[in-house]
């Protein structure tokens, strides 16, 4: 079965095309293999992981594994179809230009807090299966056009929420900004999770969604003021 990103249309309401089945039944049979698939593949690598203990870990037998997927491969690609659909959907509903048009500039901050930490947190949640996914997509094509397609979709809807609430004369290209963005923004919540290597003192995840959420803030909103510094103190007056 083949993929569908919606590509570059603002009207699309998922990240993938997903399959349809008539009986409910079937709709929930397929539904236990993904998860199941999802937590095999994250404990044991997609080396390692075989479709018996697939079938095994959702309940059902090894012949009904095979009335679905052809094999482990088919059933990786729909995993990591459906965590991309579910990742894009959780954190693009935080992404909406009502947290961010005529909001103060706390309200602001605290939004783009808001989107960073369920972004921090869906990778680390994932993290297993993140890593097995992130090195399939250097090795195998489909899983790379899931995640090139993925990262396309998600930079289209960030680059339209930027038109929206920065003027183009403070960013004139919102699609190199939210390409920009939101690998920054990845790659920093991959290191948090333990994806990237790295020694020494990393800093508290607490110190580094404060530094990237303020390096976001300053790019997007350069003229608001900077109340992340304590006010000046006023003159004393001389008696």
């Amino acid at each position: 079965m083949r993929f569908t990103f919606c590509g570059n249309s603002a009207t699309c309401d998922s990240v993938l095309l997903q399959r349809e089945f008539k009986q409910r039944r079937s709709a929930a049979t397929y539904e236990s293999l993904l998860l199941a698939a999802a937590r095999v593949f994250a404990r044991l690598g997609f080396d390692a992981a075989q479709t018996p203990e697939i079938a095994s870990e959702a309940g059902v037998s090894t012949g009904a594994f095979y009335r679905y997927f052809p094999d482990k491969r088919a059933i990786f690609v729909e995993v990591v179809a459906h965590h991309l659909r579910e990742s894009h959907a959780e954190v693009m509903a935080r992404l909406t230009p009502e947290h961010f048009v005529g909001r103060a500039d706390g309200d602001r901050r605290k939004a783009i807090d808001l989107v960073i930490e369920v972004l921090f947190d869906r990778i680390k949640r994932d993290a297993d299966l993140e890593r097995v996914y992130l090195a399939m997509s250097y090795s195998d094509p489909e899983v790379r056009t899931l995640r090139a397609e993925y990262e396309a979709l998600g930079c289209h809807a960030l680059a339209k929420l930027i038109e929206v609430i920065v003027p183009r004369t403070v960013i004139p290209d919102a699609v190199a900004a939210a390409r920009v963005i939101g690998i920054t923004a990845v790659e920093i919540a991959a290191d948090r999770a333990g994806l990237r290597p790295r020694t020494g003192n990393t800093g508290s995840d607490r110190a580094v969604q404060t530094a990237l959420r303020e390096m976001l803030y300053r790019y997007l909103f350069p003229d608001a003021p900077d109340v992340s510094e304590p006010p000046a103190r006023p003159a004393r007056r001389k008696r």
